[in-house]
Formats: structure tokens, sequence, C-alpha cells
């Protein structure tokens, strides 16, 4: 449910010194302003796409496509050389609510201070054409409209050329439409591995090597009634982490992961709702550890990648 953009920026500057007679180029003063045609200028607007394939849709440590493989693809605007955003994603999902798909809208602005990167947004989660589960007697067992509002508030530190350090925080006053207050915060760390290590390979392949991971805690309230505002059940707080090795070639990104949470299979039958709990004596594995591949294909108006080479995509077969 959740939207990982990635923003590729590029930057280019050239000098052209000219002399008469005598004159060197140290003895010219330098311009004030440059003029028209030296300067680079960003463009206003700018776009990044992508596509992805998971073998499991994980969504902070709980699954979202029933352990199976699921297909997203994303895209983003972005405006004012990168300050501000809109973007849309979508995910194939498996959900009790059988809803055709997961789509995400989500807007902010990205500040940046030297070292340090702010990305302040909003997200919405829409799942189209949703149906309440029903249980034995006709009872409904999930909510008519899951659809959500999050707020979000991440932080990037660039310690050094190689590692990177994230603090992030999304706030949803409706958590999955249940009137429960969800707040989720992690830590990140992502570090890119010396190419030397990989020596073995070919120059043009050693290098885009790295390792990632997150711990985070998802504090959440009481599910309420819409109509009463009465509490219906509570909903289990929990624990989650992933580490994982990441391949970037080009625009190709390759990654193996392993997600867990500290929920226990009843905790997550009641967080999660799947509908095989109800024959399996209430306990669900959506929760529990799993290793998940992906492979990601994304570019962007500012680093066409591949795009850029004269072979295209048949240079990743070389």
């Amino acid at each position: 449910m959740t939207l990982k953009l990635t923003a590729l920026g590029t930057a280019a500057s050239l000098a052209a010194f000219l002399s008469v007679g005598t004159v060197n180029a140290a003895d010219l003063a330098a311009p004030k302003v440059m003029p028209v045609e030296a300067k680079v200028s960003e463009p206003l607007i700018g776009f990044s796409f992508g596509s992805r394939y998971q073998t499991d849709y994980n969504f902070r440590g709980v699954s979202q496509s029933n352990r199976q493989g699921s297909y997203q693809s994303f895209f983003e605007a972005q405006y004012f050389g990168g300050f501000a955003y809109t973007g849309l994603a979508t995910y194939q999902t498996r959900l009790p609510t059988q809803p055709d798909m997961e789509f995400d809208l989500a807007a902010g602005i990205r500040p940046t201070y030297g070292k340090f990167a702010l990305d302040l947004g909003v997200l919405y989660y829409f799942y189209p054409n949703e149906k309440r589960l029903l249980g034995p007697g006709g009872a409904f067992l999930t909510t008519a409209n899951t659809d959500f509002m999050e707020y979000a508030a991440k932080g990037t530190w660039t310690a050094t050329d190689s590692l990177t350090l994230g603090l992030n925080v999304f706030f949803s006053p409706n958590f999955l439409g249940q009137h429960a207050n969800g707040t989720y915060t992690s830590g990140t760390a992502a570090y890119t591995l010396p190419a030397d290590w990989f020596s073995f390979l070919p120059e043009a392949y050693s290098g885009g090597f790295s390792i990632s991971s997150e711990l985070g805690y998802y504090f959440l309230t009481a599910a309420k009634t819409s109509a009463t505002g009465q509490t219906a059940f509570n909903l289990p707080s929990y624990l989650y982490g992933n580490v994982g090795l990441s391949y970037t070639y080009k625009n190709i990104v390759l990654d193996v992961r392993y997600h867990n949470t500290d929920l226990s299979k009843t905790d997550c039958f009641n967080f999660t709702g799947d509908y095989r709990g109800f024959n399996n004596g209430g306990t669900s594995k959506w929760c529990s550890d799993a290793v998940i591949g992906s492979i990601t294909f994304q570019t962007s108006t500012a680093a066409p990648g591949i795009y850029a080479e004269p072979g295209g995509l048949m240079n990743l077969f070389r």
C-alpha cells in the first residue's frame, strides 16, 4: 500500500575560454552573469515512471497478495526542479474485500538542506469495487470500504557517499476505514557496497550492489463503528523489520529481502481478516517471516538511462 518512487537527477556544466593576440584567459575577469547559452536550466516539469514485479506484495510486514506475485506500476510528475511532486501507483492485490487492485495517489514537497532531504506529503489508498465478506448467518466480517488517507514525513541524511540514513513517520486518522488512528514510525539505512568486492565481475557490472534495512513500529488504536463510535475491537500494534540486498544496473533494480513482524498468527488473523482463518481456527500466515524477490524497471526525464543508449534495452545483453 505504499508508494516508493525514486527520483534520478543529472547535472552538466561547460566552460570555454577564447583569447585574442597576447591576452590570456587568466587575465579576463569572470562575468557576473553567465551568458544565456552557457546556463544549464532545470526543466520546470519532469517525470519518473516504472513497473515492478514482486513475488509477494508486502506492506509493512503484512502480505497484500496472499503470499503470491504482484505486478505494480508507478508514475510521478516533479515540479520546480523536483521541489514538488504528484504521483500515482497501482498494485495487484488479493485481499479479503476482493478489490480490483490498490490505486494510490500522492502529492507533496521535497526540500533539501545540504546533506539533509525531506519529503512531506499526503497519500490516498483507494481499493475499487470492494465486496464485504459474509460469515455464517449473513453477518458482515469486513467493512464495506477500506480506503484511507495517510500523512507522511520522511527525512534522509547522506552521511557519506556510501551510507544514507533515514527516519519516517506516517499517520492516518482512519486506518483502513476502521475509524482508528494508525501511526507508523521507522528508521532506515542503506549502504553501497564497494565495487572491488565484486572484482570477479566485469567492471561495468561490479558497481551497484547495496544492502539496506528498515526497523519500524506500527501504533494502532481500537477500531470503532461508524454509527456509534463505540469500540468494535482492538487493532494489534506491532514491530516490523526488513533487510535485503539490491543490485542496480542502469534502470533495472533487482532486490531480495527478508521481512518479519512480531505478530502472532492469531493477531495476524484479527488484523488482516485473512479469509482462510475462518476455517483454520482463526490464524493467518500473512504476517510471518517471508523472503521476497522483486525486479523493478524505472526511468525519468532527468536520467533516461538505457533509453539514452543507442542500443536501448539490448544493451542489457552485451
